[in-house]
C-alpha cells in the first residue's frame, strides 16, 4: 500500500514540477521492509487478516470514474501483451483507495452483433476483476469489485472511424464510497 500511494504520488510531482523533482528514487530502494518480513515469518500459522470491505457492504455516493482502455486480444476477452502496463497503473490507483468498492464497467464499439458486443464487454469487465482479486487478494476481497455490462450502448465517439471505436473499446472503474 506504501509502495502503490509512494509511485502514484511521486510521479505526479515529478510529472508537475520536474525541474524542482527529476526523479523518485525506486521505493525497494527507500523502503525496509525487514521488520514486516521477520513478523511475518513469525507468524506465518495465523490467521490472514480480514478484508476491509466485506461483501455485504453496499456501495455508496460515486467518488471517482475513469476509463481505462485496457488493450484485450480482438474480440476476446484476454488481455493482449500491451495490458500490464495499464493493469499495474489501475492497481495503485485501486490500492491508494482503500476502503471503497469498485464497479467495473465493460464498453465495446458496434462492430459486431450487440448481443455478443454485451457478452463480451461483461467478459472484459470480468478479466479485469478476477486479474485483481487473484493477484491482489487482500486489496481485492470477494465483494469489493462488482461488474456491470454495458456493451455498445454507451460510446464516447462515432463508431464510424477506427479511431472512435478504439474510443469506445474500454473499461471504466468507478469507485464509491462503502455505505455502513
Amino acid at each position: 500500500m506504501f509502495g502503490a500511494t509512494y509511485s502514484l504520488f511521486g510521479n505526479l510531482v515529478t510529472q508537475q514540477y520536474p525541474n524542482l523533482v527529476a526523479s523518485i528514487d525506486p521505493v525497494d530502494e527507500i523502503l525496509d521492509t525487514s521488520y514486516y518480513k521477520d513478523l511475518k515469518a513469525k507468524k506465518l500459522n495465523k490467521a490472514v487478516a480480514q478484508p476491509t470491505v466485506k461483501p455485504s457492504q453496499t456501495p455508496g455516493i460515486a467518488l471517482s470514474k475513469k476509463e481505462w482502455h485496457i488493450p484485450f486480444d480482438t474480440g476476446k476477452a484476454s488481455f493482449s501483451g500491451a495490458a500490464q502496463h495499464d493493469l499495474e497503473k489501475l492497481r495503485q490507483d485501486l490500492l491508494v483507495a482503500s476502503n471503497t468498492t469498485v464497479e467495473i464497467r465493460g464498453h465495446t464499439d458496434n462492430v459486431g452483433n450487440p448481443k455478443a458486443n454485451m457478452d463480451l464487454s461483461e467478459a472484459r469487465a470480468f478479466a479485469v476483476k478476477k486479474w485483481l482479486e487473484k493477484a491482489f487478494p487482500l486489496n481485492f476481497p470477494q465483494g469489493r469489485v462488482t461488474v456491470v455490462a454495458r456493451g455498445q450502448e454507451e460510446p464516447l465517439a462515432p463508431n464510424t472511424t477506427a479511431e472512435g471505436r478504439a474510443q469506445n473499446r474500454r473499461v471504466e472503474v468507478i469507485i464509491q464510497s462503502v455505505k455502513q
